[in-house]
């Protein structure tokens, strides 16, 4: 059987001298050419192992967990600042002679890779390649390396390859490590400048909210004085007012008081549209994780029908029309929109007041569904596509609020409007007035 010799490039001085040191220690790996038949049964100690082998022994069967385990058991003496590489070297020292540490390590290896052990045991040399092979292919290689390394049936070639595969292996490890520190210092780096755009919105939401608050209390004052004032102007019926003056001063300041009261009323709707902004902001993490890594099929726009294009004749026929969100105030005249149109008007204030419970009662009774996404929360919106497509239901996503959008809604949705290629589809999502809608 040929000798063993390592691919090293040739070097001077005392670098030379190492390299011919480690190739005598390969050479003589597991004895002498010639000795496989003598030792066709048995294993080796870890201690009869040729120098040069330990360290590839050590590294790759044992953890440094199971190090810290052997000190602990050998009451060895460790240096206060030895770190892992003085640990992995004291074990290695200890490997190639015989002592209670080598024992120690040698029954601890036999014990953790036992059944690698049994499995190799009885192989036939081409049965050893092939499982070899598979512990490579697998990367279940420690308890394979170390049932092969100190089994005296396997071949030399072989034990020498598995020797040369492992310390290859061990520089793609290295350079595999490498890679995974530089990556995660660049998501760290991503998850930084995240952490700050997502401070500056919530920054931003804080201070609409407070702009808002402070227009909401001026606008009270106001009204608070303007209704002072007409109290205080006011003269009780049956009694001779003041004069003409007097009456045109009180009708001036009752057209002030319904003009206060009216900008009182959008100012309220605004601060609830952006409280359930600030509420998207703060879960937009949380969403983030289900909506982004989620790849969602985007919906066919439907283009806004003109007035002219909504006829008279077009009605609901009975059909029941639930709305979700917008502004309480409004939707009176939704409601009369709707019966007007000969259908049935449920409302749901998109989790305000109500509880989103009960939007699963009301998708399943209404024919058709229809939200305005600029004023409903990220989390009941989400819930209603799930609900509309489970009991397949219409729905259609308004870019606002504003009555003359739900008024196109309605007409398409009376005239039978379809979307893509499935006309009426049950999980089909509308656009109106150029927003998105999306289906789960």
């Amino acid at each position: 059987m040929d000798d063993f010799r390592l691919p090293l490039m040739g070097r001077e001085g005392a670098a030379g001298a190492e390299m011919a040191e480690a190739e005598a220690a390969a050479r003589a790996l597991l004895g002498p050419p010639g000795t496989d038949d003598d030792a066709a049964s048995g294993r080796y100690r870890i201690w009869e192992l040729e120098a040069g082998t330990h360290c590839s022994v050590i590294g790759t069967c044992l953890s440094f967990e199971d190090l810290h385990r052997l000190i602990r058991k050998t009451d060895a003496t460790i240096a206060p600042d030895a770190d892992d590489h003085d640990i992995h070297g004291y074990f290695i020292t200890n490997a190639t002679r015989r002592s209670v540490v080598s024992k120690l390590i040698h029954k601890t290896l036999d014990r953790k890779y036992a059944a690698q052990i049994a499995r190799l045991r009885g192989c036939t040399p081409d049965a050893m390649a092939a499982t070899w092979r598979q512990a490579m292919a697998s990367g279940d290689v420690a308890g394979m390396y170390w049932a092969l390394m100190t089994s005296k049936a396997a071949p030399r070639p072989l034990r020498i390859r598995a020797y040369n595969e492992v310390h290859m292996l061990s520089h793609l490890m290295g350079k595999s490590s490498r890679d995974d520190i530089k990556r995660t210092r660049q998501l760290e780096a991503a998850n930084a400048e995240l952490s700050q755009k997502l401070e500056r919105m919530r920054a931003r939401a804080e201070a609409t909210i407070q702009e808002r608050d402070g227009r909401i209390r001026d606008l009270e004052a106001r009204l608070a004085a303007a209704t002072a004032a007409a109290m205080a102007v006011a003269t009780p019926r049956g009694e001779p007012g003041p004069g003409h003056r007097r009456e045109k001063q009180i009708d001036r300041l009752r057209a002030r008081f319904a003009t206060l009261e009216r900008r009182l009323t959008a100012e309220r709707a605004r601060a609830r549209s952006a409280e359930r902004e600030l509420a998207g902001l703060t879960v937009g993490r949380k969403l983030g994780q289900d909506v982004e890594s989620t790849a969602r099929p985007a919906a066919v726009p439907m283009e806004e029908p003109s007035r002219a294009a909504v006829s008279d004749a077009e009605t609901l026929a009975g059909q029941a029309l639930l709305y979700v969100g917008g502004y309480r105030e409004v939707t009176p005249r939704l409601r009369a929109h709707v019966e007007e149109k000969g259908g049935t008007f449920l409302y749901h204030d998109g989790g305000i007041e109500m509880q989103n419970t009960r939007l699963c009662g009301l998708v399943s009774r209404a024919d058709a569904v229809v939200c305005p996404v600029s004023c409903v929360s990220h989390d009941a919106c989400l819930h209603l596509k799930r609900l509309c497509k489970r009991h397949g239901k219409r729905l259609v996503l308004l870019r606002s609020a504003g009555l003359s959008g739900f008024a196109s809604a309605i007409a398409g949705i009376a005239g039978g409007a379809s979307v893509g290629t499935a006309a009426g589809a049950a999980n089909a999502f509308l656009t109106i007035g150029g927003g998105v809608g999306n289906a789960d």
